[in-house]
């Protein structure tokens, strides 16, 4: 084969396998077996048939660049891959001084579970506002708050499992896996 077809094949084949690699990792975190050993078996199976293009060469420098390059792009599309399934769910804890009444009432408003606790901070009395979210939902979230308070503290946590509460209809199935 060509150098260059070679570097560009093993260039794309590293494309592939990291991705898959880095959604492997999300789920296998979250204890989803069904999609992490699948995604395994994929991913080495692909990064096998790279190595074993290199292997084949061994003294090309090209090939190591294209492996090395792929590695590098392969992480920045799984990255984005998983931004953009943004799957789970999020904690936010929120203190804020418009609290109880307006923010907590704008948040059930927009379809999420809120549970207020009161706390003391520095100037006193305060109320915490606790909301589990759908991960793809948090941007909204945040939106919604610094629209109603933009001095608000805010925390964000994953959430590995959660049972009971107030999860929305088509949310709560996904909590529960």
């Amino acid at each position: 084969m060509h150098v260059a077809l070679g570097a560009l094949l093993i260039f794309f084949l590293r494309i592939l396998d990291v991705p898959v690699g880095t959604l492997r990792v999300m789920y296998m975190v979250r204890g989803d077996r069904a999609k992490a050993v699948p995604l395994a078996f994929f991913e080495s199976l692909v990064w096998v048939f790279a190595i074993s293009r290199i292997m084949k060469e061994v003294d090309n420098p090209t090939n190591m660049v294209a492996f090395a390059a792929g590695f590098a792009a392969g992480t920045f599309a799984g990255m984005s891959l998983e931004r953009w399934i943004a799957s789970g769910f999020v904690l936010l804890r929120v203190i804020s001084d418009a609290g109880k009444e307006k923010l907590a009432g704008e948040i059930r408003s927009a379809g999420f579970g809120v549970t207020l606790v009161t706390g003391e901070g520095r100037e006193g009395e305060q109320e915490i506002l606790f909301i589990v979210a759908l991960r793809r939902r948090a941007n909204e979230l945040l939106e919604l708050i610094r629209r109603i308070d933009t001095d608000a503290f805010v925390t964000i946590d994953p959430v590995q499992k959660a049972m009971g509460g107030y999860i929305p209809a088509g949310a709560a199935s996904q909590m529960r896996k």
